[in-house]
């Protein structure tokens, strides 16, 4: 046998015997990771795409004879390389590729992503990365779950799918197709419905509306909110239908979805629910619906709402109420929440009372000019302008003494325009 022969078939069984045994190299260490996305952070944003897309997505080189490499190539190259395609355990880098995962540099952020969803991350720290404040990093994790097919993530990635970011929501649906789960299956179809809502296009609701039917409490809530954002005038019957779903969280997204579409059916509707539905969220959800659509006719109901049980939903009927068109005569409940002792509803009430400009409420106005909090005594104090009555001066004069400048400079604004 030649020498040249001899030296290619030991070669060839070198590297056949490292492929036997599979691959034999460690996972990078935070140098070689730290020193990976510093050159691509530098890099012409192209070439870091394209390394991106190749990390990862070839055979340990463990060749022996070194065949097929030019002979003056570095040593230590081919193991530098393949430390990158192998399982990152080493707990700095780790910590390096999740700090990385809210860089400003989409490549750099996608490279982490992929090496810590291939790497020794726990699934705990990936599930907690799905849910930080930050979309960026979200959307990363859902990146580096869909990477690592980590199955044990579908629930929290199917959660990710009503992301109130549009980002996460498609990385979470792209990273349940990579798992090729079943189970994931129908997240994927809610996935497809939220995602022709973002289109905004309305030639997409005759595909939607039967959805408001589905077996599945999720697909329907989603299906109310993709057509609240197509803005098909078509659709007002079928989501005042969904007003009456058994799940609280279909109701909801049909009150939103109705209010979008300034769904001037909905208003009685809507009224009732506001007024008997068992979900606090609904029943807020109604009150916003009604103050968006501003029909005086809700005046009534809003009103009956600042005595609900729960104080959001009488916060959001106050501001609804200052929503309203047409409104003279203010409620007496209105003027009753204005003492009330919880700051936000006393807030809202004061400046829907003020909004209104009845004048039988000229004295419930001046008492909130001693109110401990500014913006109340600042709205009391704007509303009682508005009124231009004598009846208001000797509140509004006194209020010339206020503690803060800005009250101060309005109640002389609003003397100017009061008759004497």
């Amino acid at each position: 046998m030649s020498r040249a022969l001899l030296v290619l078939f030991l070669s060839v069984a070198a590297a056949g015997s490292a492929t036997a045994a599979g691959p034999r190299r460690a996972g990078a260490d935070s140098a070689r990771v730290a020193a990976l996305l510093a050159a691509l952070d530098r890099t012409d944003p192209v070439i870091c795409d394209l390394i991106g897309d190749q990390l990862g997505n070839f055979w340990m080189g463990d060749n022996a004879g070194g065949l097929g490499r030019f002979s003056d190539a570095p040593a230590g190259l081919q193991g530098a390389k393949d430390s990158l395609a192998g399982r990152i355990t080493d707990p700095r880098a780790l910590q390096l590729l999740i700090a990385t995962l809210g860089s400003n540099n989409a490549c750099v952020r996608r490279v982490a992503a992929k090496l810590l969803g291939r790497s020794a991350v726990s699934t705990d720290v990936l599930r907690g990365l799905l849910d930080n404040p930050s979309p960026l990093i979200r959307e990363s994790a859902a990146y580096a779950a869909g990477e690592g097919e980590r199955r044990e993530l579908v629930a929290a990635l199917a959660r990710r799918l009503a992301d109130s970011d549009a980002g996460p929501t498609a990385m979470a649906a792209w990273a349940l197709g990579e798992i090729h789960d079943p189970a994931s299956a129908q997240a994927l179809q809610t996935a497809s419905v939220w995602a022709l809502g973002q289109f905004e296009d309305a030639s997409y609701a005759k595909d939607v509306v039967p959805l408001l039917r589905d077996a599945d409490p999720v697909m329907r809530a989603t299906a109310a909110e993709a057509l609240g954002q197509m803005k098909s005038p078509r659709v007002g019957s079928a989501l005042v239908g969904a007003l009456t779903d058994r799940t609280d969280a279909v109701r909801r997204a049909a009150v939103r979805a109705l209010a979008d579409l300034h769904e001037r059916s909905a208003v009685a509707p809507l009224e009732g629910l506001l007024v008997n539905d068992a979900d606090a969220d609904v029943r807020r959800a109604c009150a916003h619906a009604l103050g968006d659509l501003s029909e005086a006719r809700s005046l009534d109901p809003l009103a009956k709402a600042l005595g609900d049980p729960d104080v959001e939903v009488q916060r959001a009927a106050a501001d609804a109420i200052g929503d309203l068109d047409h409104v003279t005569k203010a409620p007496a409940a209105l003027a009753r929440a204005t003492t009330s002792q919880d700051l936000e509803l006393r807030r809202s009430a004061t400046k829907a009372l003020a909004h209104i400009g009845d004048q039988a409420t000229v004295q419930a106005l001046a008492e909130r000019l001693g109110d401990a909090d500014k913006e109340v005594r600042l709205a009391a104090v704007e509303g009682l302008g508005e009124m231009k009555v004598a009846t208001a001066i000797p509140g509004l004069t006194r209020a010339l003494n206020d503690r803060d400048p800005e009250v101060r400079r309005a109640a002389a604004e609003a003397l100017g325009k009061t008759d004497n």
